[in-house]
Formats: C-alpha cells, structure tokens, sequence
C-alpha cells in the first residue's frame, strides 16, 4: 500500500497557480505569510502551503525565521514553505530588503474568473522566470504531513530540462493564459502532482533516517510496516501488542520506536486518523450515523463525542462547514 498517497488522498489537497513572475536582476520577492493571505488563495481549505518554481534562472531563499540559512535555488528547483511563514527571495544573498505586496493585491487576484497574473519586478539585468502557487489541505484532525515537514523545502532540480513536470508546468501556463474552463481543474492537479513528486524526492534524499518524523517513520523497517497495517485496515481493532506482533517486536519497543519517528503512540495515532477519515466521510455527505457505524463506535452519541474532542467542533458542525467552502 502507498501510504503517502493514502494520506494525500484523505486531507484533501488541493492547489492553485496564481502567478507567473518575470524578474530582472537585481531582484527581491518579499511574501507574506499564509495567514493573511491563505484565505484569498484558498479559502476552502485550512493550512497553506506556498511554493515557487525556478522555471529559468536562480537566487535564493529564505524563511521569516532569521535563524535559519538562505538556500541557493537553481534553474528546475523548487521551493516551499510548508508551515506557511512568510519568506523571501532575491537574486543576491547580500541583499533581501524588499517590501510586501499588501494583502489586497492577492484578494483582488483570486477574485478573478482566472486567477493568474504575470507579475514583472526587479531591474534590466539578467532575466529569470518562477511561477508561484499554492497547496491547502485540511489540518485537522490528524495531518502527518503538516507535523513533519521543515520550515523550508528545496527539491532539487524537479523541474529538469525536457522532463515530465516541466512539460506538466509549460502545458498548464498554456491553458492559463488562454483563460480555458478547465484551466483551474489543470492547474490543480498539476500542483497536487507537483507536491507528491515533492514529498517522496525528499524522502528519498533524506538523510537523517533517525530523526522524529513521519516521512522517515515510512523508511524504517518495521515502524513503516506498522504505518501500512494501519492505512490499510484502520478500523481493526488493533493493540500495541498486536502491532508489534505483526512487526517482529515486542510491545514495547514497538511503542517506543513509533513514538519516536511518529512523535506520538500508536493507538493515538489510530485515534486521529480514523476521525481524519471520518471527517471526510462527513464531507462527502454521509450521515452522522453511518459514519459513527463505519468508524466501530457502538453509537451516534460516543462518536460525537470523540469527534468533537479530537476535531474542536460537533461532526454535523464540520459537514456544514466543508458544505459551505465546496460551495463558494
């Protein structure tokens, strides 16, 4: 089973292309963070995630976190910024002094019938190209994903010369500009694609298998075991013991090494991601009361109550909720 594309699946991400940036050097993109702006981009989803593709040129990046190395970007890189944070990009590492668009240009922009603008900034000197979009998906109630990426996330030359994505990428921006009726629906898919492609090329560049994360939890020999029975029947009434059976490990070295790599025990983690599952079933528009059937709990009123406690909110309150956003 691919257990990242199950979870890609079940958050329902979604994405968007907004902009195609012509830049001059010298040259400095100032963006501001998702929770000013995510509510234009995407509004029907909960958590942002802004990325930019080196389509011709380089520079460099940075997050709003001082502390953290700007990265060097190259022609076919991509860049992303997973929790959201504001971040800078300019043409010359010894200068990121710029200003923010305000946050209107983006609300008006989204506004659009078709949402994609050429953007031109900098100076006469040396052209590059990025285009900058968007992925959203649901935070709640359980987002593996959202709680193991980094600040910042450079996949290296993704977009190669003469490569699939690329010409993905060049065929999309042709649908754009012709403002076509299915533009949208490409563009989406293509930033779905763009971010899967993503996540496992870091996965399989990783080398800090050891770390506590769920992408590296995926690689390990028995806890990436564990993760499969899971994602594969997450309604069996499992124990720890019983995982760690199915493993070849004891009970508690099972417990202690998926709470290492995972950051949380494994009946926790089923917990959550079986009202993550419930949450979509109640998106799709399944009654409360099959979902509560579906989920194993022996009636409406226990699932409500667990539904609540792990989401922040009652299920029918949710299933309205996602109703309205699919409607706007």
């Amino acid at each position: 089973m691919d257990v990242l594309s199950n979870v890609l699946e079940t958050i329902h991400i979604k994405g968007a292309l907004y902009f195609e940036v012509e830049a001059g050097q010298p040259w400095v993109l100032v963006n501001p963070p998702m929770n000013l702006i995510g509510s234009f981009m995407m509004p029907e989803v909960e958590h942002v995630i802004p990325f930019h593709i080196m389509l011709d040129g380089d520079g460099w990046a940075k997050s709003g976190d001082a502390q953290m190395e700007p990265l060097r970007l190259e022609t076919g890189d991509i860049v992303m910024f997973p929790m959201g944070s504001s971040h800078v990009m300019t043409s010359n590492i010894d200068n990121w002094h710029g200003v923010a668009v305000d946050a209107s240009f983006y609300q008006q922009t989204a506004a659009k019938k078709h949402p994609f603008t050429v953007v031109k900034i900098g100076e006469e000197g040396k052209r590059s190209k990025l285009v900058c979009g968007y992925i959203g998906f649901n935070a709640k109630p359980l987002n593996p994903l959202l709680e193991t990426l980094p600040e910042i996330l450079v996949v290296k030359e993704h977009m190669s010369k003469d490569g699939l994505m690329q010409k993905l990428l060049i065929s999309t921006l042709d649908e754009m500009t012709k403002c076509s009726e299915g533009a949208r629906n490409i563009v989406a898919k293509l930033s779905e694609v763009i971010f899967t492609q993503a996540l496992r090329q870091h996965m399989e560049n990783s080398t800090e298998l050891d770390q506590q994360s769920w992408l590296t939890a995926m690689q390990d020999e028995y806890i990436g075991k564990a993760l499969i029975m899971i994602h594969q029947e997450p309604y069996k009434k499992w124990s720890v013991a019983l995982l760690g059976k199915e493993c070849g490990m004891s009970r508690s070295s099972l417990a202690e090494r998926f709470n290492h790599y995972v950051g949380q025990p494994p009946l926790q983690y089923i917990s959550r991601w079986k009202m993550q599952l419930a949450s979509k079933l109640l998106s799709d528009g399944m009654s409360i009361m099959r979902v509560a059937e579906h989920s194993g709990y022996s009636s409406e009123a226990a699932f409500q109550k667990a539904f609540k406690r792990h989401v922040g909110m009652a299920p029918g309150e949710w299933r309205a909720k996602r109703q309205m956003h699919n409607l706007s």
